[in-house]
């Protein structure tokens, strides 16, 4: 796998190589991180983290990676049984990609692979992108497992990229940090935020996610959706 970035929104990358984990080898624990052995791209961003500075904390602070999961394993008898949650992912991004609507059903069944131990609490700005060896869909997120999630913030904003290669070999799954200068500086300072049981204030916050001009991010929305284009996997 390849692909282009830029020096300024990233300060380097390393290649690090997942190990298989199926989901008989959890049992009863969480399957996070269930699939077949694959290789991601870390990527190295320049954002400061105040509320992790301040020690370690609950919360799901953005990471930057880029991964291509394998759809075959031989070493498996049943690869739907080892890897329910990839598969359910590629049957529901296969009709996505098929269909195209304008908007997703639900933020409960949108794709989002490697599995993590949380939910998405906002959705914004969806939408569809070819990449060199296929398409895949890419949405603003934050994740949580709180009653009351914490409100936009430039420490938990992602943007998430799914796609499937042409040859249906692989899975791209991807997760980019990414800020935006009127949003708080992290999870510690949306204390002024009311937060409602209703959700009005995560409504108000992909509003506004909707609103915001793609250069005005930082990174730039266009300079991630070149290097999620740029994506290149090869045989």
């Amino acid at each position: 796998m390849s692909f282009t970035y830029s020096t300024d929104d990233f300060a380097g990358v390393t290649l690090a190589e997942e190990p298989k984990l199926t989901l008989q080898d959890v049992g009863d624990g969480i399957p996070v991180d269930v699939g077949p052995a694959h290789s991601c791209f870390r990527l190295e961003d320049k954002r400061p983290l105040p509320a992790l500075a301040e020690g370690p904390r609950y919360f799901f602070p953005a990471e930057s990676f880029v991964c291509a999961i394998p759809l075959h394993d031989p070493s498996v008898e049943d690869f739907g049984a080892a890897y329910p949650f990839l598969v359910s992912a590629v049957a529901t991004l296969t009709k996505m990609l098929r269909e195209r609507p304008s908007t997703p059903e639900g933020r409960r069944y949108l794709p989002d692979q490697p599995t993590i131990e949380a939910g998405h609490s906002v959705v914004s700005r969806f939408g569809y992108l070819d990449f060199r060896s296929g398409a895949g869909i890419l949405y603003l997120t934050q994740y949580s497992q709180e009653m009351t999630p914490n409100p936009v913030n430039n420490e938990e904003l992602t943007l998430v990229f799914q796609g499937l290669t042409r040859d249906g070999r692989y899975y791209l799954a991807a997760r980019l940090a990414i800020t935006h200068p009127s949003l708080p500086r992290g999870i510690d300072f949306t204390d002024d935020i009311e937060r409602d049981t209703a959700f009005r204030y995560l409504r108000k916050g992909e509003e506004d996610l909707e609103g915001f001009a793609e250069g005005s991010f930082q990174p730039s929305l266009t300079h991630l959706k070149a290097l999620l284009a740029s994506i290149h996997v090869e045989r």
